[in-house]
């Protein structure tokens, strides 16, 4: 018996998008779990012994033919999609001066333009259902400054303002369109961020991450299950009079 509801999760197989597959399989969501990593069909055999429903689908976010169908796939086998997480992105990690153009280009073309490529693909199927809820993966770094993260805090200032102006054309659709932005979360993403800073300032691993930690006012990362519980709300009926949100899971980071 398949499931009443299902979710496109991009960014799947490890860190915030694994457990937020997880979460949504957990809440009877079929879930599509989308990632160019391989570990994506790992996370999805994982749901499906635990009694849930989840497919891997190996797509770059930034390749529009493989986006498109992806897309086809889930829609072939389920007819809807309710949800979509684009969770899916990089890490440029460099002092602004020493960024080559392709670097630039790249961390756009993912961060931002995985968005566009899956929302496109996703409202058409959307817009017939007159429902749908879309979680944009904003960051603290959207909101504050960080040395030598002058594109990543780019591309997600980028997407928090994508997701206000979509909330709105969206309206009429009765679509939801919301992000979320993290604080230091205890990922592969972040640790390889903290080993290139270590192997840049010639600090050890751990005297870096505890500086990291102390950005946060419980002084400790998150673990990834804290961000995919809020995702998860952000996509239930329980956020259904929230769009064009910017839901801040930062540890106080932003409001110091």
């Amino acid at each position: 018996m398949r499931a009443d509801k299902v979710a496109i999760i991009t960014g799947a197989a490890r860190g915030i998008g694994a457990a937020t597959a997880r979460v949504f399989a957990e809440h009877g969501y079929a879930v599509a779990a989308v990632d160019l990593l391989a570990e994506g069909e790992q996370v999805a055999q994982e749901i499906r012994q635990g009694g849930g429903e989840c497919d891997y689908y190996r797509v770059d976010v930034s390749n529009e033919a493989e986006v498109k169908a992806c897309v086809e796939q889930v829609l072939a086998k389920y007819g809807r999609v309710d949800a979509l997480v684009n969770n899916a992105g990089i890490v440029l990690v460099k002092p602004f001066d020493e960024i080559e153009f392709s670097e630039y280009q790249r961390t756009f073309d993912v961060n931002v333009g995985g968005i566009f490529l899956m929302t496109k693909y996703v409202l058409p199927a959307m817009k017939v259902q007159k429902s749908g809820a879309i979680v944009n993966m904003g960051s603290v770094s959207g909101h504050v400054g960080q040395i030598d993260h002058v594109m990543y805090g780019a591309t997600k200032g980028a997407i928090i303002a994508m997701t206000r102006a979509l909330a709105w054309e969206l309206a009429p659709y009765n679509i939801r369109v919301n992000s979320i932005s993290p604080g230091s979360v205890d990922t592969p993403m972040l640790r390889a961020d903290i080993a290139l800073e270590s192997a840049r300032t010639g600090l050890p691993f751990e005297e870096v991450k505890k500086e990291r930690e102390s950005e946060q006012a419980f002084k400790r990362w998150a673990d990834p299950r804290e961000i995919a519980e809020p995702i998860y709300f952000l996509a239930s009926e329980g956020a259904s009079f929230m769009t064009g949100s910017d839901l801040l899971v930062d540890c106080g980071w932003v409001a110091k």
